[in-house]
């Protein structure tokens, strides 16, 4: 079978180490060298013909199990599969009846490692059944054990739609092949999904599926276009100069994330306008930052105050403004002069958006392209919009591009899926992060790190897209090695790096 010339067995190879790399890095990162694939009769299993043959030449410990007999495999499958024992990969049947919600006679569930479905793709219809079922569960039970890795989809999603079978596979990662399925649009199918990464296999770009008119997905290889590239002969001057206003009485570790998550995104030089009270927590979770400490009054920062402690804010390439600080009469004073034209690039969170409750107007600069970005939550985002967070959560991508439309700012609505929108009307869907990241501070080191990548010269929509990607890879990270209850913003800060590394490797 052949695309457009290019022969389906060379469509499967592409893919089928794509998969490889990401399992790969994955396994790395609890350091796993033991990799189970299950396999189907289709091209999905196909491609788990060819992963694990590279897998196995890469000196992972690879068993196959197969829901099917080999003498049912056709085509480029069974070209795959073929090789794939020529190689030396141990294959053997999966053979497994079910009782109820319980295994008849259990297969024994791997210690550990990572399980690749290989199952059904794109091309399967109806609810999973029979052997592919029993398989479905089996993954399932070892998903305690072990991490999950799904082959273009989760077997039992429905690519179209999103809607999920019973049952169906709930992955950690789902490797989606050309282009993410426009069923991941659909909230049902996050669950299912994990950390989505789309990978190219080489298909023309006039033949990749196509993204809706207004919702587009984040990802690599695309993201990785963004990341920023350092020449040898440089210094700190040329990676930017971000200055990080937060902080009040009660809210001292705020600005300190926000200063650690730029100064992890890569800012050559980070400042810091915060109270007494924050310096303690500045000093322990981002010491090279440039802490200036500013007089509070009655508890928070004054424009006074502010231009009595720090430089003005035109000398720095990016403000960021908001963590940690109450809101009230004097934020908002700074606020708007910050907006009057002293910041030249501005990121607003948290309180700094809070002020601005119904005066969306106010985020509009008079200049053509957008010279502010904002993160809001759910509520931040209903203050500013004047309707209820129920509103808000009921159509996410419609309240983002209102939000952006009505601010001429680049928006970030932050949350399960979270959104990038700009102006003009496109919208950006993150499917990396975890339910982890549900937890105080997060938002700060988000922030820090967008302001860091505007600094270093990406456009605004760039910053914050690959910002949103990198902060929820950081976030998987965590979850993959420690789980997701115990996670906090602070270990964030320590996944940072290996997030850029892990989309280096996958661009």
């Amino acid at each position: 079978m052949e695309e457009r010339g290019i022969p389906g067995l060379t469509l499967m190879q592409h893919a089928g180490a794509a998969v490889a790399l990401v399992v790969a890095r994955l396994a790395a990162v609890r350091g796993e060298k033991r990799v189970v694939l299950i396999a189907g009769k289709g091209n999905n299993g196909g491609d788990a013909f060819v992963a694990s043959r590279c897998l196995h030449e890469d000196g992972f410990r690879v068993e196959v199990l197969m829901t099917c007999t080999p003498d049912a495999l056709r085509g480029d499958a069974q070209t795959a599969w073929e090789q794939m024992r020529s190689a030396g990969v141990p294959c053997k049947p999966f053979e497994i009846e079910w009782e109820g919600e319980r295994p008849r006679e259990p297969l024994p569930l791997p210690l550990g490692g990572v399980i690749v479905d290989g199952l059904l793709g794109t091309g399967s219809a109806g609810a999973p059944h029979g052997m592919v079922a029993n398989a479905i569960r089996w993954i399932n039970r070892a998903h305690a054990r072990c991490l999950i890795v799904a082959i273009d989809l989760p077997s039992g999603i429905n690519a179209d739609t999103g809607a999920a079978s019973e049952p169906t596979v709930c992955a950690d990662v789902t490797v989606t092949l050309a282009a993410p399925k426009t069923g991941f649009e659909n909230p049902r199918a996050w669950e299912f999904l994990g950390h989505l990464e789309a990978v190219d296999i080489g298909l023309p770009q006039d033949m990749a599926p196509a993204a809706t008119p207004v919702l587009q997905f984040m990802g690599a290889p695309e993201m990785g276009r963004l990341l920023p590239r350092r020449g040898r002969v440089t210094h700190k001057g040329d990676y930017g100069h971000v200055l990080v206003i937060g902080g009040s009485h009660g809210l001292s570790g705020a600005p300190a994330l926000a200063a650690m998550g730029a100064l992890r995104g890569g800012a050559g030089l980070v400042s810091a306008a915060v109270p007494e009270d924050c310096l303690a927590h500045m000093a322990a979770l981002a010491p090279s930052a440039m802490a200036h400490r500013i007089v509070a009054e009655q508890g928070v920062m004054t424009p006074a105050t502010l231009a009595a402690g720090v430089r003005p804010a035109a000398s720095f390439d990016v403000v960021l403004a908001g963590p940690g600080m109450s809101p009230g009469t004097a934020v908002e004073n700074i606020v708007r002069d910050l907006l009057q034209g002293s910041a030249p690039r501005l990121v607003l969170d948290a309180d700094a958006l809070n002020v601005l409750a119904g005066k969306t107007e106010l985020l509009r600069r008079g200049v053509p392209a957008p010279s502010v970005i904002i993160t809001p939550h759910p509520g931040e985002a209903a203050r500013l919009l004047g309707v209820s967070v129920a509103a808000i959560q009921s159509n996410r991508a419609q309240a983002a591009q209102q939000l952006a439309a009505r601010s001429g700012a680049v928006v970030v609505l932050k949350g399960a899926g979270t959104l990038v929108a700009v102006p003009e009307g496109a919208v950006y869907l993150n499917l990396t992060g975890n339910p982890g990241l549900a937890t105080g501070g997060t938002g700060d080191v988000l922030s820090g790190l967008i302001a860091a990548l505007w600094a270093q010269g990406l456009a605004p929509l760039d910053a914050a897209r690959l910002g949103v990607y990198l902060h929820g890879s950081a976030g998987d990270l965590v979850a993959w090695q420690v789980g997701e209850v115990s996670l906090v913003a602070g270990d964030l800060g320590r996944e940072l790096g290996p997030a850029f590394r892990w989309l280096e490797a996958l661009a």
